[in-house]
């Protein structure tokens, strides 16, 4: 059971610093809200990936224990207390019926991913926008998305459950999935009328997707977030012709009230998009960005977190932590709208004591107002 009272206060004051950012103010300190997920509390707490995506209780037991440890040991600013039925970065697979590589006995260590199924130009013409009603895979995915509601509810009690829906990336991402990195990169070059065939797809499919979402399980259909990874790899003027309309629609579509914006890839050199066009509230910064870049821009406009490159955290001697958490902090904190993160998730063999050292450093070197150490 997850006992709220017992962190009633400190879940009240890490919702109140971030609502101070959010406002473009100054809290006490910056916020640090670390990217921690399930496949990372699985390897902590002794469990495999294949363990913890095969069974309801391993999935959930995990989550709440993440929790737990976030809020008593790595003691980030977390807010968000919920759990989640976890499938992985899979959703092109189970909308579009691909073959999916799944942890197993031999490879217990494998995330799930998408064996490509767009081989050939004639494959684009062959893909069907789906029926929801009718698409086994989407009926599983609802039907075992309740099921892991119903389940959490039963042997936990009061812990929320976030019903998030089945929804593809964005069509350059959702692309990149069914094609395969390498084949939709050189695609977009050769055959750019075809690959725009299949983007209209995909951004059809978003659209059904959203309204099937609305109607199964409720939610909003005003506020969106995209994780568009692939298209940070494209150059500008790729960018405008691939990515930007087919975002900007569904940004128009479906964030009246809220947009967000998640890239692990480059967007430095869309940043003027970003704020601009899209006008997204909220960004998830990778590493491979200039922030400054990024600082100059969403200065009192975008809140956004990330950037600090966790591969410092990977053996990386204390002071190589301390530089990059100053890095981030004095380039993007004094401008307000700041949370500190890394780039990125916190990946399966982070080790603990150096995420814990890194919260703990960014806490006091991200006091306001902010002030180099000596």
């Amino acid at each position: 059971m997850f006992d709220y009272s017992r962190y009633s206060k400190i879940i009240e004051r890490n919702y109140e610093r971030l609502e101070t950012v959010h406002k473009f103010e100054e809290p006490d300190r910056v916020p640090v809200v670390i990217g921690v997920g399930g496949p990372y509390y699985a390897w902590l707490f002794n469990h495999t990936l294949m363990e913890y995506y095969s069974n309801f209780r391993i999935m959930a037991e995990t989550q709440i224990m993440g929790l737990k440890w976030r809020l008593e040991w790595l003691k980030d600013d977390i807010s968000n207390i919920n759990v989640h039925f976890d499938i992985g970065a899979i959703a092109e697979g189970i909308v579009f019926n691909c073959m999916i590589a799944m942890p197993d006995e031999k490879n217990p260590w494998e995330s799930p991913w998408i064996i490509p199924r767009i081989r050939r130009l004639e494959d684009i013409d062959r893909l069907e926008i789906p029926e929801p009603e009718d698409n086994p895979g989407i009926q599983a995915y609802y039907s075992r998305l309740e099921e892991f509601a119903k389940f959490v509810k039963r042997e936990y009690g009061n812990i929320p459950v976030s019903m998030s829906g089945l929804q593809i990336h964005p069509p350059v991402s959702a692309a990149g999935s069914l094609l395969g990195p390498q084949r939709l990169y050189s695609w977009l070059y050769k055959y750019p009328s075809e690959m725009h065939k299949l983007l209209k797809k995909l951004e059809k499919t978003f659209d059904i997707l959203q309204k099937y979402r609305h109607n199964r399980i409720g939610g909003g259909m005003n506020s969106i977030s995209l994780a568009d990874d692939h298209s940070g790899y494209l150059n500008r003027r790729m960018y405008e012709e691939f990515a930007l309309p087919y975002n900007l629609r569904l940004y128009e579509r479906y964030g009246k009230q809220h947009r967000g914006l998640h890239m692990d890839s480059r967007m430095d050199h869309i940043a003027d998009i970003i704020v601009n066009v899209y006008k997204v509230n909220y960004v998830d910064v990778g590493v491979e960005n200039d922030l400054s870049i990024l600082v100059e821009n969403f200065n009192g406009k975008v809140v956004f977190n990330g950037n600090a490159d966790w591969r410092v955290l990977i053996g990386g001697s204390r002071e190589r932590i301390r530089k990059e958490v100053e890095r981030c902090i004095y380039v993007a904190a004094s401008a307000g709208g700041y949370i500190f993160d890394n780039g990125g998730e916190t990946y399966v063999g982070v080790p603990p004591e150096n995420l814990r050292y890194e919260v703990e450093y960014a806490k006091r070197v991200g006091k306001y107002p902010i002030k180099r150490l000596i």
